[in-house]
Formats: structure tokens, sequence, C-alpha cells
């Protein structure tokens, strides 16, 4: 998340291109943990701005399936998968390890009481690498001028898909996209694979970082949308300019994480000093 995504998701308003209202034609309740707040899921990185995800501050678009700040999913042609849904809106995840890291960190004591630290992922993991290439050294308004470029009207593409798209807006990341897309085609590589929680994050990262474009800091970014996986302390411009490491040392493997729940306090989203 760089400053231009955290200033759009701090403002309260809208985030991503919301579509217009389309009839329902059903829908299903959702339960989730107490508490949920899916304000604070939907605005915990800018891929909720990505076509075909966006945010208008009460519900989440998700292409044709819309979901309530109640947890009412409907939807306009097909239902959805819910195991795929509770996937996407993390209502499964057991935090534990990051909330008792958080307690360790006096200024993060608010994290758990607020059952805050859960990432929106996308419907695969897949949609989500893609995501991470088109952010690699690019302003979020070309990150979503790239991502929308592939979508279109429809749901995201598969990357059979991709290989038959033009590529042009996405400048010299085309080679790596394509590079990408061709090797999960093939089925060389599955990038559903890693959000098995028995692989050691440890591997997870060196094979995100061994793919076209994937470096350091889009691994580490996508490592917590692969799973309730600790995001790696691998920092840009932007960030090491919001926080100092050393003040996460304590939370250990989960310092990473700790450090971008920090910016969204200091940017708002709430109060640190407001919860003891």
């Amino acid at each position: 998340m760089g400053a231009q995504a955290a200033t759009l998701l701090d403002a309260g308003g809208p985030v991503g291109d919301v579509p217009a209202a389309a009839p329902v034609a059903g829908s299903l309740q959702l339960t989730g943990p107490e508490p949920y707040d899916l304000d604070r899921v939907a605005r915990s990185h800018g891929g909720v701005g990505l076509a075909p995800t966006a945010w208008d501050g009460e519900r989440l678009h998700l292409h044709d399936v819309v979901v309530h700040r109640d947890l009412r999913v409907t939807w306009s042609d097909r239902a959805p998968d819910e195991p795929a849904l509770r996937w996407v809106l993390a209502l499964d995840d057991d935090l534990t390890g990051l909330w008792d890291a958080c307690d360790r960190v006096p200024s993060l004591r608010w994290v758990r009481p607020l059952g805050a630290g859960r990432l929106l992922r996308s419907a695969t993991a897949w949609q989500d690498l893609v995501g991470a290439l088109a952010s690699t050294n690019a302003s979020y308004v070309a990150t979503r001028r790239m991502v929308a470029s592939l979508v279109g009207e429809g749901p995201f593409p598969t990357a059979a898909d991709v290989l038959e798209r033009d590529l042009s807006g996405w400048g010299y990341r085309a080679a790596s996209l394509r590079r990408l897309a061709q090797r999960v085609a093939d089925g060389e590589v599955d990038p559903q694979a890693w959000c098995d929680l028995a692989l050691p994050d440890e591997q997870v990262l060196q094979e995100l970082r061994s793919l076209p474009g994937i470096g350091p800091f889009a691994a580490a970014q996508l490592l917590p949308l692969l799973g309730p996986r600790p995001r790696p302390v691998v920092l840009d411009g932007w960030l090491r300019a919001q926080v100092d490491p050393d003040d996460f040392a304590a939370m250990g493997r989960w310092a990473g994480s700790g450090m971008l729940l920090a910016v969204t306090a200091r940017r708002g989203r709430v109060s640190p000093a407001s919860s003891g």
C-alpha cells in the first residue's frame, strides 16, 4: 500500500469503479466472527480498488456479486461459491498469532478487541498475483488502469485469457505478465497451491520471488493474501518514512504486519490512545 492508495482508502468514500445497480437474482446470509467490520476489511489494502472489485462505503462489489455491511450477499447472475466468499472476506482466518504479537506492543493493543488484521483477498491467488505485478514501481492510478485494461466489463481473466489480451498498456511489465500467464496456463506454476498453510512461509516467499516481475516488496505484500500469514519486514520509500521497524521487533515474525496496522491507526482509522 503506497501513499496514493492509503490516501484514497482513508478518505472514506468509494474505492474503485462502483458498477451500476443490477437486478437481484438471489441472496444468502454469511456469518462471521465477532467483531467483524467489513469497512475495515475492504479498506485493508489497495486491492479493493482494482477491477472488478470496488467498495462504496456500504457494499463490496465483486463483479456481479455484492457483499453488504451485515454480510448479506446478493447477486445478479449465478449464486457465488460460499467457501470462496469466506476466503475473500477472511471470515475464517485464525489471527491468534498476530493478536498475541500485537499485545506485546502497547500501541497495537487495540487490534485484538477490534478484530483487526483481516485482509481482503481476491477470489484466486492468480488475481492477487497479477495485482501485485501491476503495482510494482507504479502509481496507484497506473496500477488500476493496467488491471482495468485486462478485466474490461467481465470477471477477472484466467491466465489463458491474459495470453489473448492486448498488454500494450502494461509497458515494460507486459513481458513479465505474459511469461507469468504462460507458466500458469501451462500448469508449471499453481498460485492457488501457495494458500496451503502447511507450506512454510519462507518456501512460499522464495517461490514468489522466482516469478517474473515479482521482487521482494511485491512478494511481501502477497504473502498475507495467501492465507493468514505474516507480512515480511520489507519497506518501500513511503512506508520507510512512516514507521521505525525497531518499534515492532517484539512482534517477531509478525513485525511487518504490525507496521502496516500501525500506519493504518495513525492515519485515522482508529485512535491507539483510546484503546488503553
